[in-house]
């Protein structure tokens, strides 16, 4: 019996931790390995069009406030997909991560890894409407 609450103590307190993990969106690779950052309509992460490629200036501060952004990690679901307005950040290795307010994947090899990560949509769409012009 002391055994069975020991460990679920030992889970609730692994929970407490991860909930207090980082809050802001973690790059899949180095911030110096981005090679462009464009505005795109998603039907997936594999369909879309390319809205606007930001400059370098404007990659800069866009990256700048999207890590500031509190974006929240999730566990409990079925997986999504990308739709919609998102971001596509390419590296210079032809990987690339598209984000959504509510999802987030990373392509390497034509294949997509899920990032469950989610944020507010408003500030979002807000951080968008700022360099979609």
């Amino acid at each position: 019996m002391k055994k069975v609450v020991f460990i679920m103590l030992f889970l609730f307190t692994l929970l407490i931790f991860n909930g207090c993990s980082e809050k802001t969106y973690v790059l899949s690779r180095s911030v110096n390995e981005i090679e462009c950052v464009e505005i795109v309509l998603a039907e997936n992460s594999f369909e879309y069009e390319v809205v606007k490629t930001l400059s370098e200036a404007e990659k800069d501060s866009f990256l700048e406030q999207l890590l500031t952004i509190e974006f929240d990690r999730y566990y409990i679901g079925d997986p999504m997909s990308i739709n919609g307005t998102a971001i596509k950040i390419t590296y210079q290795n032809g990987d690339y991560e598209m984000i959504c307010h509510y999802w987030a994947e990373y392509v390497r090899d034509g294949e997509a890894y899920s990032i469950r990560r989610s944020c507010d949509v408003d500030e979002f769409n807000e951080l968008l409407n700022n360099f979609y012009k």
